[in-house]
C-alpha cells in the first residue's frame, strides 16, 4: 500500500439509524399508551345517542362524549345536556371528526356546578335508562337519559 492509497470501509451513519430506531420506539410506546383514563375504561355499547333514539334499550352501558350546553339542578339530582360528538382513541371528543351524534342527558344525584361545566368537553359512562322528551326552542326532542356513574371533565 502506498502513501496515497487509503483504506475505505463502509460506514453506517449511526446518527440517522439511531434517530430512526428512537422514533419508531417512541411511536410504538405512545400508541400503546393511547387508551382512555382509568375511570373511563370498560366494556360499553358502540351505539351513538342518535341511534339509541331509534332503538332504545333500557340499562345499556354506554360511554358517550361531547360538550355541555346546559346544566339543570333540582332537589333530587342535577342533569347535564350534552351535544354528543365522535370519541377519539382516549374517549375524548374528537378534534378531527366533528360530526354531531345527537344530544343526551347525563344525571347524577348531586349538585353539579354550572359555571364549572358549561361548554366543557366531558365523557360520561353509565346505563341509559330511557328517552326523555324535552324542548329545544319550539321543537320536541327525545333525549337518551344516562344515569351517570362517571362524568369525566377534560
Amino acid at each position: 500500500m502506498t502513501d496515497n492509497e487509503a483504506i475505505v470501509t463502509p460506514r453506517l451513519n449511526m446518527n440517522t439509524g439511531s434517530k430512526l430506531i428512537i422514533t419508531l420506539g417512541l411511536g410504538l410506546a405512545l400508541s400503546a399508551c393511547m387508551q382512555p383514563p382509568k375511570p373511563l375504561r370498560g366494556q360499553f355499547s358502540e351505539i351513538s345517542p342518535l341511534n339509541y333514539q331509534k332503538q332504545p334499550v333500557a340499562d345499556l352501558m354506554v360511554r358517550w362524549t361531547g360538550f355541555v350546553v346546559d346544566v339543570e339542578n333540582s332537589k333530587e339530582h342535577s342533569c347535564l345536556t350534552i351535544v354528543a360528538k365522535v370519541p377519539d382513541q382516549v374517549a375524548r371528543p374528537s378534534k378531527r371528526i366533528r360530526v354531531d351524534q345527537g344530544r343526551f342527558l347525563a344525571c347524577k344525584p348531586t349538585f353539579l356546578e354550572p359555571s364549572s361545566l358549561l361548554k366543557k368537553p366531558v365523557t360520561v359512562t353509565g346505563p341509559v335508562k330511557r328517552l326523555v322528551e324535552k324542548k329545544i326552542d319550539d321543537m320536541s326532542y327525545n333525549y337518551p337519559l344516562v344515569d351517570a356513574q362517571v362524568i369525566y371533565i377534560w
